[in-house]
């Protein structure tokens, strides 16, 4: 089953992330609803760390976190649901609570909560 905080890869591209590598998300849905829906609220991780250094909405995503040779960024106002099966099989990355935390600040920025 997939958790909250899984660092994932697409089966195709969705058009985000740079360079050639598979695109890389990290799951934002709570645990309990990804077993009950066919579709999983994510948001992509990025390698483009210069690009959006000092982006309040970016979070710094060591590259162990994420299954990385190099660290991400994981873009938080740009959420996406997809379909569960869009997702390769097997969490290739897994983000700390501290990690988060980080990103939900920035989800309560963007979702006015």
């Amino acid at each position: 089953m997939t958790e909250r905080g899984d660092v994932l890869r697409l089966k195709r591209r969705l058009g985000f992330g740079s360079g050639e590598d598979a695109e890389r998300v990290v799951v934002l849905q709570t645990s309990a609803m990804n077993s009950m829906l066919p579709t999983v609220v994510v948001a992509p991780l990025d390698s483009s760390t210069e690009l959006f250094a000092g982006q309040p909405l970016a979070v710094r995503i060591p590259a162990r976190e994420a299954g990385a040779e190099a660290d991400c960024v994981a873009v938080c106002s740009w959420l996406h649901t997809l379909r569960a099966d869009r997702l390769e099989p097997g969490r290739i990355g897994k983000l700390r609570a501290r990690t988060l935390h980080e990103i939900d600040d920035r989800l309560r920025m963007v979702l006015d909560l």
